[in-house]
């Protein structure tokens, strides 16, 4: 056994909590802003559950429901809900998170059948005029799909889009294409999108194509869930709506819930 003398440990615990002292802060990503007097708070969040199994290959929906209730928001979308390829086989991860949250859930499944249950999903406190599903399969590349929601705040309609995009950039660029026509059919309806859109280049003519149409957006590190690095997951807004405050929430819980971390934002509504 080594012993270490009384000064010599503290010598030790010195040079530590300097040498803490000299790391640089994490830089905080995200905004801290208000909501202007006289508009309406909406909270949401996107996320992307990776089917309920974590970053240590446990399958876990109560963990997954547990985030959901700690994010504290008024509608949150989700994708890779439901198994495919991994989680627990057959179980409706729809329906479980819906019960084990309070939470109204609207299922956007991208594939449906003996082998696969899964795709998008919104769940949400708020009323729901309207549920829609949006194709953005192309080819014969893996099933895409988005899911569009017409929620009420405070009385006022807003249109909800979740969606995960392709990981080939001709892909992306022609699911954009069909959000922006699908936008532009209600220039009248302000619209929140948002989702897993797989865009890992700053500078793609996807996200200036989605900038033209959205003139505010939350656009933070949130993948991989170990060492945030990519701006995977992000938020728009048009029609008056604006975002005052986002951030990526990182607990002991969110970083090993799933390879992707929760983006939460205040959007304010006219």
């Amino acid at each position: 056994m080594i012993r270490f003398s009384r000064e010599r440990v503290e010598r030790i615990a010195a040079a530590l909590r300097a040498a803490r002292a000299r790391r640089p802060k994490r830089r905080f990503d995200g905004r801290m802003g208000t909501v202007p007097e006289g508009m309406a708070a909406l909270r949401i969040a996107t996320w992307n559950i990776h089917s309920c199994v974590g970053l240590d290959a446990r399958f876990a929906p109560d963990r997954i429901a547990q985030v959901i209730k700690d994010l504290d928001v008024d509608l949150i979308g989700l994708q890779e809900v439901g198994w495919h390829h991994r989680g627990e086989s057959g179980l409706d991860q729809f329906a479980f998170l819906e019960k084990a949250t309070g939470l109204t859930a609207h299922a956007g499944p991208t594939k449906h059948n003996e082998r696969a249950h899964y795709g998008n999903a919104i769940l949400t406190r708020l009323p729901v005029r309207s549920s829609s599903f949006i194709d953005l399969s192309i080819g014969r590349r893996e099933p895409r799909g988005g899911l569009e929601v017409l929620v009420e705040v405070e009385g006022r309609p807003v249109r909800i889009i979740v969606a995960h995009l392709g990981l080939d950039p001709w892909e992306r660029a022609k699911q954009v294409g069909v959000i922006v026509d699908k936008v532009a059919e209600r220039p009248d309806l302000p619209t929140l999108f948002m989702g897993d859109l797989n865009e890992w280049a700053p500078n793609s003519p996807r996200l200036k194509r989605l900038a033209q149409a959205f003139p505010d957006w939350a656009s933070p590190r949130s993948f991989h869930a170990r060492m945030p690095t990519l701006r995977l997951d992000r938020i728009y807004v048009n029609g008056g709506l604006t975002i005052p405050a986002y951030e990526v929430v990182r607990t002991v819980l969110t970083r090993r819930a799933s390879d992707h971390l929760p983006v939460r934002a205040t959007v304010a509504v006219p």
